[in-house]
């Protein structure tokens, strides 16, 4: 992900000015995050940085900070001519920022002077995986954002199809076909594709099923997610850290969605048992009280009052869809009274089935869903909004490639020129001084690792997975299903005062634990090899080759 924000060491004023002073070095590092362009033919000097700017301004402003900054290094004497790319990098930049204020005319007309700024530059197939996936990819969550939701799908779809290994690109295109999906539809669903790149997003994909109220789409994935409970009361300063704890939390929230789901398919007896066994899981999962449990907070994190509250809301919620199941209506009607129900599908859900099974004359006492479905779509628009960043693919040219060929030995000419007799060299592993290692393990499953001191994280990502469809064919199977995944970054932070003022990313990590399978074996999770190879190794390997 290609990040953009200045330094904290210059003031705001100092941001707002136009000239190209000495200090309009500044502005390009602000924009996207690499320093001055110098005579670089292309330009891209130095690494993207994320800076210590940001901490001090809040997201609202930050996008305007961006864009002040972004125009005048556009602007400025110290972008030559010649420098097409990082022209339309400064282009994109902004766009994104135009994008995560809320001016999505403004993000296409930036777009469409980037695309006009690449000129021959389109035509390069680093290039096109790269930076045009992410202008195509910026564009559909403008047009998507603008209500142009047709214009966008077909951007999302083939951004899809042109990096169909890399979890940032497969993420933001779901998020765009996501809004192309009414509420109540049982459409395919746009996330699942990812569950076989990222096994844990199998939680993602259902809880987006019930956020456009596929509630039917939700009782059927529930049985392949698995939650990691507890085993033993937290420790009461550990709620809120990102293992046990956000498993805690997500867990939650998934058994609750799960629970709306059984009732509004008319299942109300599992609803109470999927109720029953959150509120037992999270009594013993619960903390000894101490004079601080009540108030902690940590950031990115959740109190045990806030989660109470959260279970309290969402359960009263499954509980009045519950009685409606049952012709209860009365009981629905008091299990909502003075209750503040959440801005979600299921909210809408229950208005329209409490509606329908209450007699005429009160049905005015049935709140009107105008409200939720207003809050429910601009919760949509902030979602995009909020994947501007994340459609920020790093460029990528040959020379990445080169790096990646110094760091590998000949796996494939391994395999073709004799090793088909397979499995002992590869499984062996090879030196982390390389940049892989393949280590096997006892319950069969292998772990493959990369790391890459490329800026770019997708090559990464696809340099394992191709190390893995090696590892499968090396193992005498056809296809592999991903068990694990681990994603990494490598920074290099720079604090000054224990404040910190700038993160450089110094390279990344990516580690699959896989199992090799045979044709057929969980054809909804496992990925064939071959195809792999074919898609990934003219890119990477030194001849074209084939298994």
């Amino acid at each position: 992900m290609q990040l953009r924000s200045g330094f904290v060491l210059l003031a705001l004023g100092a941001l707002v000015a136009t000239p190209a002073l000495a200090s309009d070095k500044q502005d390009f590092e602000t924009c996207d995050g690499r320093v001055h362009p110098g005579k670089q033919s292309d330009g891209m000097r130095g690494e993207a940085r994320e800076s210590g700017y940001s901490f001090g301004l809040s997201r609202n402003q930050l996008p305007a900070v961006v864009i002040g900054a972004c125009t005048r290094a556009l602007a400025s004497p110290r972008l030559l001519p010649g420098q097409t790319l990082r022209r339309v990098h400064l282009l994109r930049a902004r766009a994104a920022a135009q994008l995560e204020s809320g001016d999505a005319a403004k993000a296409l007309a930036d777009l469409d002077l980037a695309r006009a700024a690449a000129g021959g530059l389109a035509a390069d197939r680093f290039y096109h995986r790269s930076m045009g996936v992410s202008l195509d990819l910026l564009r559909a969550l403008a047009l998507a954002g603008s209500g142009d939701v047709a214009g966008a799908l077909p951007l999302a779809q083939a951004a899809q199809a042109a990096r169909p290994y890399s979890v940032d690109v497969q993420r933001v295109a779901a998020t765009v076909l996501q809004a192309g999906r009414p509420l109540g539809t049982a459409s395919p669903s746009p996330w699942l594709a990812g569950t076989r790149l990222t096994p844990k997003s199998g939680m993602l994909a259902l809880v987006k099923e019930a956020e456009i109220g596929n509630f039917a789409g939700v009782v059927a994935q529930a049985p392949g997610v698995k939650i990691d409970w507890p085993a033993a009361p937290l420790a009461s300063d550990k709620f809120v850290v990102l293992n046990v704890g956000s498993e805690m939390i997500v867990g939650t929230m998934v058994t609750l969605h799960v629970a709306y789901a059984r009732a509004a398919t008319g299942d109300p007896a599992g609803a109470r048992r999927e109720l029953a066994a959150l509120r037992s899981r999270v009594t013993a999962a619960r903390p000894a009280a101490t004079p601080q449990s009540a108030t902690r907070f940590s950031f990115g994190g959740m109190t045990w009052e806030a989660l109470d509250r959260y279970i309290d809301t969402r359960g009263r919620q499954v509980e009045a869809r519950i009685a409606v199941a049952e012709a209860r209506v009365p009981e629905a009607i008091a299990a909502l009274v003075a209750a503040q129900m959440p801005n979600d599908a299921a909210t809408i859900e229950l208005m329209g089935a409490l509606k329908a099974a209450v007699p005429a004359k009160d049905a005015a006492l049935v709140p009107d869903v105008t409200s939720f479905s207003k809050a429910l779509a601009e919760e949509r628009q902030k979602a995009l909004r909020g994947m501007a960043s994340e459609a920020l693919l790093a460029p990528e040219t040959p020379r990445a490639v080169v790096d990646y060929e110094r760091a590998r030995p000949n796996i494939l000419g391994a395999l073709v020129g004799g090793a088909l007799s397979l499995g002992t060299s590869l499984l062996g592993g090879i030196d982390r001084t390389d940049g892989f290692r393949t280590k096997a393990n006892p319950d069969g499953t292998t772990k493959v690792e990369f790391i890459g001191n490329t800026p770019s994280s997708a090559l990464v990502q696809e340099m394992t997975l191709l190390r893995a469809a090696e590892v499968a064919r090396a193992a005498g199977k056809p296809a592999f299903v991903i068990v694990d995944r681990n994603d990494y970054t490598r920074r290099l932070t720079t604090s000054r005062g224990g404040v910190p003022i700038s993160s450089v990313a110094q390279g990344f990590k990516t580690e699959l634990t896989i199992r090799p399978v045979d044709a057929g074996v969980e054809p909804e999770r496992a990925l064939d090899a071959v195809t792999i190879i074919d898609a990934l190794g003219p890119l990477y390997y030194e001849e074209k080759q084939k298994v």
